[in-house]
């Protein structure tokens, strides 16, 4: 069975072998890029930064496919910073009002939504490739490299986990829902308000039986007995992390440049 949602994608891959660190560190300055910037032609260079970064991983494909999970999302960005924009530049096609919403489709309005959708695919598409290719124990473990205290470390890297988890049990639930007959696609959220609470409901449940389970597993394994936990290894830094760093800089600087 194919696998739907976000989810670690094992492979020898140069992204998979960075230290989660220095994933973590080339997140924040795309991040830092793509909200420092307005303008859609620099955030969509910062896009093919991130494509590039797939491709050069071997996983543009699975990269795309959980582009689709933006989608809704995306459409909502373009279409309320389209017709709500902050200022009113350029040339305007539409003006009409709906009740007491003023609708405006100016020039400057269609750009800044086209930015912000953007900035949106950056930002998210290289979390879900982070996503694919940091092991949780492996980035446990990187972070408290870096002097992170043992239970903060675990938090993140347990919200990391859930993130893949959550997805899939949301995935089998739905087409566990679809098999008694309950037909997600169809009609409006209005319509489909006892749908999405056949799906809500059961996923509540998983969360907090995945929340007892969890905490039971970690008092057997003695979780917070000592401040100094003792782990297998400590990964090394490799030239392979000063190239993701340099790309994304090289991406952030050629944004900066178009900005």
């Amino acid at each position: 069975m194919t696998k739907k949602g976000v989810y670690f994608v094992p492979g020898n891959t140069w992204l998979h072998r960075l230290d989660p660190a220095t994933k973590t560190a080339a997140l924040v300055i795309v991040s830092a890029t793509a909200l420092l910037t307005e303008e859609p032609l620099p955030v969509f260079a910062l896009c093919a930064g991130v494509a590039l970064i797939a491709t050069l991983s071997h996983l543009f494909r699975p990269f795309v496919r959980s582009l689709r999970f933006l989608t809704p999302l995306f459409l909502f960005v373009l279409i309320i910073d389209a017709f709500f924009p902050r200022a009113v530049s350029g040339a305007v096609y539409v003006t009409t009002g709906i009740g007491p919403l003023q609708l405006i489709l100016s020039e400057g309005g269609i750009l800044f939504a086209l930015a912000m959708g953007l900035r949106l695919l950056a930002i998210g598409g290289y979390s879900f490739l982070f996503i694919m290719t940091t092991p949780f124990s492996e980035f446990v473990g990187s972070m408290r490299s870096l002097g992170l205290p043992n239970t903060l470390a675990f938090s993140l890297g347990y919200a990391l986990r859930s993130i893949s988890a959550l997805t899939a049990d949301v995935a089998g639930i739905m087409d566990a829902q679809r098999s008694r007959g309950l037909e997600f696609d169809r009609g409006n959220l209005l319509e489909n308000r006892h749908k999405i609470l056949a799906l809500f409901v059961p996923a509540t449940v998983l969360v907090l039986s995945r929340a007892r389970q969890v905490s039971e597993a970690m008092e057997c394994r003695g979780f917070g007995c000592t401040d100094h936990p003792t782990r297998y290894g400590k990964r090394s830094v490799t030239p392979e992390d000063a190239y993701l760093i340099l790309l994304v800089l090289a991406c952030a600087a050629l944004a900066a440049a178009l900005s």
